[in-house]
């Protein structure tokens, strides 16, 4: 009987600089998804996540992408991405004062933007209606 090897592919969605969080829980939701096995491995996500940044992103990235993490590459270029590219929190507390421009965004869109910058800062619920309220 001859084992072959298993070879895992998945397509992780285009990398997106607004939210660096969301898209690397979306990849993590992809790799448990992996066929025919979950991709769990901290080297291939890594190489996942290095192969589908854009050029932006990577040059970012570049020290850990030319010298990765010893123990945990994945979990380095991670952490690294999210604090590089992220808004930092005085840059979200500055944005959940000053408020959003409606434009072509719906109420409930701004909403949720809103709630997603106060969820990291433990933002009481009132304040953030009062917030949203202005």
């Amino acid at each position: 009987m001859h084992n072959k090897a298993e070879i895992t592919a998945v397509k992780i969605s285009p990398y997106n600089f607004s939210d660096p969080q969301l898209w690397f829980s979306t990849c993590e939701r992809t790799f448990a998804l992996g066929v025919p096995k979950a991709i769990t491995d901290t080297c291939t996500k890594f190489n996942y996540i290095v192969s589908n940044l854009p050029p932006e992103a990577a040059a970012i990235l570049r020290d850990l992408i030319i010298t990765p993490d010893e123990t945990d590459p994945y979990g380095a270029i991670k952490a690294q991405l999210i604090q590089r590219t992220g808004e930092s929190s005085q840059q979200e507390i500055r944005k959940l004062l000053t408020g959003e421009e409606l434009g072509d965004k719906k109420p409930s869109e701004i909403l949720m933007t809103m709630n997603r910058r106060a969820s990291s800062h433990n933002v009481p619920k009132e304040l953030m209606l009062e917030l949203f309220l202005q």
